[in-house]
């Protein structure tokens, strides 16, 4: 292995948390995937919960919201608030569009690097 892993991995083989550098970097690497995998997991159900719908029901209720903003038949005042409303909810959607993108691609490499 690259000396620098080495160098890192050593205290730990030699108070034998793990037999080799090799058992070692794959344990660690395993962790450090499951708590990203976690992390996304707990972001999307975040998402979820504070809008009581899946990912493709928001889409969904977004594009819908966006139609009655655009349509310039709601009174002024209540244009505004839909109006900021549907900037925040926008932002939303892109940070959940971005964490179950990015929980796909960690699955991924946990199949390949853990199997």
């Amino acid at each position: 292995m690259n000396t620098i892993v080495s160098s890192v991995m050593e205290p730990l083989i030699r108070r034998k948390v793990f037999a080799t550098e090799e058992e070692a970097v794959r344990s660690l690497l395993r962790e450090f995937i499951l708590r990203q995998i976690n992390g996304l997991q707990r972001e999307l159900t975040r998402f979820e919960r504070k809008y009581g719908m899946r990912f493709e029901q928001f889409v969904e209720y977004l594009h819908e919201r966006s139609v009655l903003l655009q349509d310039g038949e709601l009174p002024p005042e209540q244009g505004q608030v839909l109006g900021r409303a549907v900037m925040q909810e926008e932002d939303d959607w892109l940070d959940w569009k971005v964490a179950r993108e990015m929980l796909e691609s960690w699955l991924g490499l946990r199949q390949e690097v853990i199997g």
